[in-house]
């Protein structure tokens, strides 16, 4: 069982005052039994976590080789969740390939430092998710940020030194879009 502190909604104060009123985020999760063809790399990644799991534990952070994920590189975050509340997550490792906000780098921005309040959230939401619970996630995610379109799949892998309690997630994205689901 993973144990962290119960976490808050309540997102921190930005520090760009950006308008988010036209944002929109959708996401729906499918079972990690349903990776499309489209999605092998990340069906990989899950087996590689999986294949790094001992005695029903997760894998720490030090188990955990980005190189031997090659297909992921430049598509992969790593998230530093060791703090009780979900806004004070960091970005240690965010992909160069993740075009979002105009390219914009990531690395060491705490999620609630995210200047889109309803991106902001679902992070908040699914990462504090994987935290809380150490079970892997599968999303497909559509957005409209700033007015650009957004549409990739997301695999959160929980990754925990200690091997119960998750102080780190591996994010692997997958860019693409879906006929069925739309911003």
């Amino acid at each position: 069982m993973v144990s962290v502190a119960p976490f808050s909604a309540v997102p921190a104060a930005t520090s760009k005052p950006v308008s988010d009123a036209g944002d929109i985020v959708k996401r729906r999760r499918l079972p990690l039994t349903e990776f499309a063809p489209e999605d092998a790399k990340l069906l990989e990644a899950y087996g590689y976590w999986q294949s790094k799991r001992r005695d029903g534990l997760l894998p720490a952070r030090k188990d955990i080789d980005v190189l031997d994920l090659r297909p992921l590189m430049g598509w992969m975050h790593l998230v530093d969740t060791s703090d009780p509340d979900p806004n004070n997550y960091s970005f240690r490792l965010f992909g160069s390939s993740v075009r979002m906000d105009g390219s914009r780098n990531y690395q060491n921005l705490r999620i609630g430092d995210y200047y889109s309040k309803p991106y902001r959230d679902t992070l908040i939401e699914d990462y504090g998710s994987v935290v809380f619970t150490g079970v892997p996630a599968l999303h497909q995610v559509v957005a409209l940020l700033n007015y650009l379109k957004y549409s990739y799949v997301r695999l959160i892998l929980p990754l925990a030194d200690d091997g119960r309690t998750v102080n780190m997630l591996l994010v692997c994205i997958n860019k693409r879009t879906f006929s069925d689901f739309a911003v």
